[in-house]
Formats: structure tokens, C-alpha cells, sequence
């Protein structure tokens, strides 16, 4: 994979594609939205908490839905992007607010890993895992 740090114009706008994907990812997270966030989702994705519970997409998106996941604020930082033709990972920290059915919400501060996908046309999400930082950099 090659490094984004290339500053060509095409390198530029999909770079700020991504980004723009992932700030809509989060912020259909923290609205629940099912229907913002399929879109987005690939068919083979597979979504890994940090708490170990590795999920589908059908499975991810009942849970959105059902509010078993309820996300508070969302922050990506540090994130580093690398593509190839079809595939364009990304990696950093993210902090994020979250509990499930109602309980109180909790900071984490997550490594994460996402892995877009270039279907047809449009990148969608094709895997995610995050592992949770203790003691925030």
C-alpha cells in the first residue's frame, strides 16, 4: 500500500473522502441512525469492539438499531490513511463516549483500524477493530 503523504490532487481528494466517511460513520453512530449508516457498510463487514465481540453487518446494525450500543461524543485523532487501488486503511486513536440500554456513558480511548473498500463506485466500510488504551497518549 502507499502512503498517503503524496500531495497530488487526486491523493488530496481521497484522502478528504475518507475522512469524510468516517466522520459520517461516527456521527450516524452517536444519532443511532440505521438508515445513514447502511450505506456505508459493506456487505462483508466485519466489526470488532473492544470488548473482543466480533460482529456482521446485519448483527452491528440490529444492535444500532435495538440502542445496545448508545454513543456520546465521537473524536478521531492522530489517524494515519494508506491506499492501494481498491482498499484504504486507516489508523489512530479514537475517544469516544459510550454505553448500552441506558446505562451511564463511559470515555474509552481506542487504537482502531478501519478498512474501506472500493465497491463499484463508492468506499464502504469492510472492517473495523479497535483495542482500548488505558491510559490516554
Amino acid at each position: 500500500m502507499a502512503s498517503m503523504s503524496a500531495s497530488t490532487e487526486a491523493a488530496l481528494e481521497l484522502q478528504a473522502q475518507i475522512a469524510a466517511l468516517e466522520q459520517r460513520l461516527y456521527r450516524s453512530q452517536v444519532a443511532s441512525s440505521v438508515t445513514d449508516i447502511e450505506p456505508v457498510l459493506s456487505a462483508d463487514l466485519r466489526y470488532l469492539h473492544s470488548t473482543g465481540i466480533a460482529e456482521s453487518r446485519d448483527q452491528y446494525l440490529a444492535g444500532l438499531g435495538s440502542r445496545v450500543y448508545e454513543y456520546g461524543h465521537i473524536a478521531s485523532r492522530d489517524v494515519r490513511l494508506n491506499v492501494s487501488e481498491d482498499l484504504a486503511v486507516q489508523d489512530g486513536v479514537v475517544d469516544m463516549t459510550v454505553s448500552a440500554h441506558g446505562a451511564p456513558k463511559t470515555l474509552l480511548h481506542l487504537l482502531f483500524c478501519l478498512v474501506w473498500r472500493r465497491e463499484a463506485a463508492q468506499w464502504k466500510l469492510l472492517y473495523r477493530q479497535a483495542t482500548r488504551i488505558h491510559d490516554a497518549p
